[in-house]
Parts: structure tokens; C-alpha cells; sequence
């Protein structure tokens, strides 16, 4: 009897006890009672911290984004006299992420191709000059490598662990707003896109990817880069693709290696056995590749396969598809002798085979770019003449009104440079340097030679049809 009564004191208690820590926290923090009371459980994905809600994704976009960086390539575009008489400049923009705290960056190399000089900005708005480590055309790679302390590095997951249906992160710079993310799942494995590479194996998204997204990571759940993210589909909505990132490692290996990728070579065209080829050959159910080619001269004419051989096995793992055959072969080093299993009239073989490097891959070069435009006043990227008369006409600047006289004109600009990319122009007349009067070339040449590379020239100038003066800020010979 007393062990009910004291059971029921207690429980009694409890009851009062939570009660009144409900009605404290009604006066104390109305809004927090008020979600805890009508929203229901709280998701598993989210919980409570310091009053606000925090998610899963918000965390992970919070560890990474530091490791994701835009990447802005620059073209010299070539004048063509009758309607362009300077030479011009065609900039596009991607996104890259670090892989190495040594500055190797990771991209599509359809963000970088023809490109005559290549930066990179981090989240913390630093900018520095990239150098191309080395691409790969055949599935859209290319390392870049800048020189900057303090990186962030992202790291590759197992995209052979994804399922489809898995939720994914993307972050990238589409249409140029920087470091925009979006979420979805992954829609399929395995995809392939254009046919034109035996390596194409797409993982499908449905994140929202756009122009400026080629280059990003696609992130799962541990903050870890599944893919890259590289195709968009422009007459579907939801339809992206992103290299895996199981193939990103091989091929970053290698570029970071030799500056291209070094794939093995066979020399035959293989088919898939489709039912009717089955029937008209009498080969039942055998597993393997059907060799409709062979090469003449390659290690697979060496080694005697001919025409009609199914290839069943390659270096002791068996074949079931051409895309298998194309990475057993790709993901080989060529050099490298391997033994290929084949049927021949219905009776099983071996032989042995050398590889030879792929014809691609063969005349693959590491980059190197070409030589950009003027670098004129000791690294500036531009050149200046004294301001007269005869420089103005020869110049094709027009008439002054005579309300601006004395300075320097700037005679020259190299499209690829910070000073073209600050605004600087032919015919703007610089009539202060770093707060020094310039009258003439040689208050020009002497504040200039002084300044090292990586310093700031801050400019007053003006323009022939310009009244008013402004300022303008250039970062000199940043090549960093």
C-alpha cells in the first residue's frame, strides 16, 4: 500500500514537474513553444541550435564551399580589320574544387580548352593564376594548379557505392552567381550521353546544374565529391550528368603524373552479341565481345585475333559487355602484357598481347600556353606615350578639349591582362600614380619600375570625351 502511494507521489511529480516547464517556456520563448506545439516531430534531418533550425545539407555546404572555386577562363579573341580593328577578349566561367592542399584543382576541360590564361577565386576572394597540369579530352577532365596558403581541400568518395535515389549537393557558379547550391537525388548510374568515347559511365542527376556549373562537385551526404558534375540536358529539365568520381581519381592521377592519361590499346572493334548475332553465328549463350575489326599492325593482329572471335576474358576478368572490354583495355597501362581469353569455332584460346598507347593519347601534349599580347611597362600589361597632339591622332582618340592637358596616354593594352580586366583602355590619359603627379614619361617610368609584382597602381585618369576624372585600381604583373 505504501509502495502504490509513493509510486503514484512520484509519478505526480514528474506530471507537476513537466508541467511546469512547459508553461515557463511558453512565457519565456513563446515562438519556440509554439513550433515545438503545432509542427509536429521534428525531421531527422534537422534539430534545434541556439533558436534556429540547422540541416544536414546547410552543415555539409558549410564544411565544403571553402574547397569549391570559380574558374575564369580568358581567350584572346582575333580583330578582323573591317570590323574589329583592336583585338578583344572572350571570357567564360566555370567551377573547380581543390584536391590537394599544394593547389591542384579539379575541372571540366571543355572549361578551360583554348584558353590563353586561366584564374581561379577562392571563397575568401583571393585570385590566382592557374597553369594546366595536364587534360583529358576523352572524359572531360583537366587539373589546373595555382600557388595559395591556406587551401581547403574536397575530398572523392566511392562512386561505386552510390545507388540511384540517393539525395546529392551541388555547388557550382551557373550563370555566374558564385557558390549558388541545389539539392536532388541521384537518378541513374551508368548513363552515357553522346556515344562519341567507349568511356563514357554518367552518373544522372536531377540538382539543378546550369550553364557554370561544368567543373563542380556533386556531393552525397558525407560532404564527399561522387561526380562532376559536366552535361546538362538543354531540352529536358532535370536531366544532368556528372563524371564519377571513382573515374575522376584515375585520370587526376595520371594528369598530375604525365599531364595526359595513358590508356592501353588493343586494336579491334568489338560489338555486343545481340540475339541475332547469337543465331547466326551459333553462339548460344557465350559471354564476351564480338571482334568485327581488327587492326592491322596493333597487338591484337601481333597476337592472331581475327574477325568473328568472341572475346571472353581479358587479363583473367571476364568480358560482358563492350563497355567493360573499353575499361578492362582503357584502365590498362600500355606497355603492360595481358592475356586474352577468345573463342574461335566454337573452341576456347588464349593468347598473350603487349598494348600499345591509344592514338589519342599518343599525340596528347601538356599544356602550353600561348604567348598572350603586350606586357609593355615592365609587366603593366600596357604602354603609354607621352601626351600630345600627334599621339592622340596617331592613336585615333579623337579631339581634346583642351580642359585635360599634360599626363600619359595609354597607347597600348594587353587584352589578357588585370589591366585590360580593370577597365583600363587605349587613349585614357593617366594623369596621377599612386597619388604622384605624372606629367610626362619619365614621373611615369620612374613610379612604375619601382613597383613589384603582386602591388597595387591606383590611377587617375580621364578619356578624350570624358570630363570627369576617375580612379581605377590595377594588380600588377599578378601572376600569382
Amino acid at each position: 500500500m505504501k509502495r502504490g502511494l509513493l509510486s503514484a507521489f512520484l509519478a505526480g511529480a514528474l506530471v507537476s514537474a513537466a508541467g511546469l516547464a512547459l508553461v515557463t517556456a511558453a512565457f519565456a520563448r513563446p515562438q519556440w513553444f509554439s513550433r515545438w506545439l503545432f509542427s509536429g516531430p521534428m525531421p531527422a534531418a534537422n534539430w534545434w541550435s541556439e533558436g534556429r533550425a540547422v540541416s544536414a545539407n546547410a552543415e555539409i555546404v558549410a564544411r565544403v564551399n571553402a574547397g569549391v572555386v570559380t574558374v575564369v577562363a580568358t581567350r584572346a579573341a582575333r580583330p578582323e580589320p573591317e570590323r574589329q580593328p583592336e583585338a578583344g577578349v572572350q571570357r567564360g566561367s566555370g567551377t573547380g574544387f581543390i584536391v590537394d592542399p599544394q593547389g591542384y584543382v579539379v575541372t571540366n576541360e571543355h572549361v578551360i580548352k583554348d584558353a590563353d590564361r586561366i584564374r581561379v577565386r577562392l571563397s575568401d576572394g583571393r585570385e590566382r593564376r592557374a597553369t594546366v597540369q595536364g587534360t583529358d579530352r576523352a572524359t572531360d577532365l583537366a587539373l589546373l594548379k595555382i600557388e595559395a596558403l591556406d587551401l581547403s581541400v574536397v575530398h572523392l568518395g566511392d562512386s561505386d557505392a552510390v545507388r540511384v535515389g540517393d539525395p546529392v549537393i551541388a555547388i557550382g557558379n551557373p550563370l555566374d552567381y558564385e557558390r549558388s547550391v541545389t539539392a536532388g537525388i541521384v537518378s541513374a548510374k551508368g548513363r552515357k550521353v553522346y556515344n562519341e568515347q567507349p568511356f563514357e559511365d554518367y552518373l544522372q542527376t536531377d540538382a539543378a546544374i546550369n550553364r557554370g556549373n561544368s567543373g563542380g562537385p556533386l556531393l552525397n551526404m558525407a560532404g564527399q565529391v561522387i561526380g562532376v558534375n559536366t552535361i546538362i540536358r538543354v531540352d529536358g529539365r532535370g536531366i544532368s550528368f556528372a563524371i564519377p568520381s571513382n573515374m575522376v581519381r584515375r585520370v587526376v592521377t595520371q594528369l598530375r603524373a604525365y599531364g595526359y592519361v595513358a590508356r592501353g590499346f588493343l586494336g579491334v572493334g568489338p560489338q555486343n552479341l545481340s540475339p541475332e548475332f547469337r543465331d547466326g553465328l551459333g553462339l548460344g549463350d557465350l559471354r564476351g565481345v564480338l571482334i568485327s575489326t581488327v587492326v592491322q599492325g596493333s597487338p591484337a593482329a601481333r597476337a592472331g585475333l581475327q574477325t568473328y572471335d568472341v572475346i571472353t576474358h581479358f587479363d583473367g576478368r571476364q568480358i560482358g559487355s563492350t563497355d567493360e572490354f573499353f575499361n578492362f583495355v582503357g584502365h590498362t597501362s600500355p606497355q603492360q602484357q595481358v592475356e586474352v581469353g577468345f573463342v574461335r569455332n566454337g573452341q576456347p584460346h588464349q593468347v598473350q598481347a603487349t598494348l600499345d598507347l591509344r592514338e589519342e593519347e599518343r599525340t596528347a601534349r601538356q599544356f602550353d600556353p600561348p604567348a598572350s599580347g603586350s606586357r609593355a611597362a615592365s609587366g603593366l600589361g600596357f604602354a603609354v606615350r607621352d601626351n600630345t597632339p600627334e599621339a592622340q591622332h596617331a592613336l585615333r582618340v579623337g579631339v581634346w578639349t583642351g580642359e585635360v592637358t599634360g599626363g600619359v596616354i595609354v597607347s597600348e593594352v594587353d587584352p589578357l591582362s588585370p589591366a585590360a580586366e580593370s577597365g583600363l583602355a587605349v587613349g585614357h590619359v593617366i594623369l596621377e600614380a599612386n597619388r604622384q603627379p605624372i606629367r610626362q614619361m619619365q614621373d611615369f617610368g620612374r613610379l612604375t619600375e619601382r613597383l613589384r609584382p603582386g602591388s597595387a597602381l591606383v590611377l587617375r585618369l580621364s578619356s578624350p570625351h570624358q570630363r570627369d576624372l576617375r580612379l581605377l585600381a590595377i594588380r600588377v604583373g599578378d601572376d600569382k
